[in-house]
């Protein structure tokens, strides 16, 4: 009889791996942002877990400002700092595969978990404490990573100094991560996120052919391996400077020209290499995405039909509200007798027809809601499709980059 191995629960190389310590690596990225580096290092250097490495990666940027800036922290690292200046820019993704060479050449005190600290954001005290043990406890050795709320601060920059401006929510946090959710689009932020450093060895590095989307890159690839735990806890400070240009803008908001067009290289290239492993499966996509296109059809017409009765229902509301009216002023006007009961039985009617009319309402707007509801189903089937054979394309797609670090 054939073997065979149920899909469910996933199995993967790195959980095989010895039981984990709490060693971070804390990977940072910076260029000429020294104003918003200094918050960086003292959101590290804050934190209530104090087994880490911060390995900061200067990527072109001028090396001398970068040194001031470490200067006054040196001591409160307490050798837990290695600085690596790049002549020239290489890039995010290249930068962040320096440091991770770096922590993989530690010696005698290996890392056990990673996380990118960007420079201009920041963590709450207890954000390692809390992430590393979540991933300590034996109950959670399933999960590959760790994720935690968020919370989008935003932010001006003055010569000296930063201003904030207000804070709000991460409003994409689901209590349990759906991978066809991160397949659809980037959820979260590298700040908030946490990787077992056994499952870094198996996936290999950063892709740095990527200048931009590259840590969505990184998070289906982990995605891949293995599902990834949440915390419902807000640790982690996502900065946005909307107005801010050259190196104090953020990528998103500076670049949104360069991630759109990444965005549509990078799914481009993924869709095109599940087609070219299995041409056949174009057939299945294309049949389901024209079912898809006839539902939302449907839908569409099913909404402007009803936008289209919503002035005759409310005239027809009008009318029958101001007959009830009419109806009980004759009715406090004429005398009892044969003709006033008739016209109270013309009262009763147009009082009925008045409440019919009202009734109206609440039934389209469920019916509204009902094809909102309807829509977002075939959102979610649309997506699905893009989940055919995702796992084992990367599983062959990222086998060859093991062993590289």
């Amino acid at each position: 009889m054939p073997s065979f191995r149920p899909p469910f629960p996933s199995q993967s190389d790195w959980m095989s791996a010895a039981t984990a310590g709490g060693r971070v690596a804390v990977i940072t990225r910076t260029r000429d942002r020294n104003l918003l580096l200094g918050r960086a290092l003292s959101s590290v250097l804050g934190q209530s877990h104090a087994d880490w490495h911060l390995y900061l990666v200067n990527d072109g940027g001028d090396a001398e400002s970068v040194e001031a800036t470490l200067a006054p922290h040196r001591e409160a690292f307490a050798g837990r700092l290695t600085a690596i200046h790049n002549p020239v820019s290489l890039g995010m993704e290249a930068a962040s595969n320096r440091a991770l060479a770096a922590a993989e050449a530690g010696g005698d005190a290996p890392c056990d978990f990673i996380v990118v600290h960007d420079d201009d954001d920041a963590w709450h005290p207890d954000f390692l404490k809390e992430t590393v043990g979540f991933l300590q406890r034996e109950e959670n050795r399933r999960y590959a990573a760790v994720l935690t709320r968020m919370i989008r601060v935003y932010e001006r920059l003055e010569p000296d100094r930063v201003i904030e401006l207000s804070r709000e929510p991460w409003h994409d946090w689901q209590p349990n991560l759906d991978g066809i959710q991160l397949l659809s689009r980037n959820v979260f932020s590298p700040i908030a996120f946490v990787i077992r450093m056994a499952v870094v060895r198996q996936i290999g590095l950063y892709n740095d052919a990527l200048p931009v989307v590259g840590d969505w890159d990184y998070n289906l690839r982990v995605f891949a391996v293995g599902d990834i735990g949440t915390l419902d806890q807000p640790l982690a400070y996502y900065h946005l400077r909307p107005e801010a240009t050259g190196s104090y803008g953020n990528s998103v908001e500076a670049g949104r020209q360069l991630h759109a067009r990444y965005n549509v290289l990078y799914r481009n290239a993924l869709l095109r290499t599940h087609l070219n492993a299995d041409p056949g499966a174009g057939g299945a996509v294309m049949a389901l995405l024209h079912v898809i296109a006839d539902y939302r059809e449907m839908v569409s017409r099913r909404l402007d039909a009803i936008e289209a009765a919503a002035p005759t229902l409310a005239r027809l509301r009008e009318i029958a509200e101001g007959q009830a009216a009419l109806a009980g002023r004759l009715g406090a006007l004429l005398p009892e007798g044969s003709v006033m009961a008739a016209l109270r039985e013309v009262a009763d009617t147009q009082s009925a027809l008045a409440a019919q009319v009202e009734a109206l309402g609440p039934a389209i707007a469920r019916q509204a809601e009902g094809q909102a509801q309807l829509a977002r189903r075939l959102d979610a089937i649309e997506a699905r499709l893009a989940n055919i054979g995702f796992r084992a394309w990367w599983r062959k797609r990222w086998r060859r980059l093991r062993g590289r670090l």
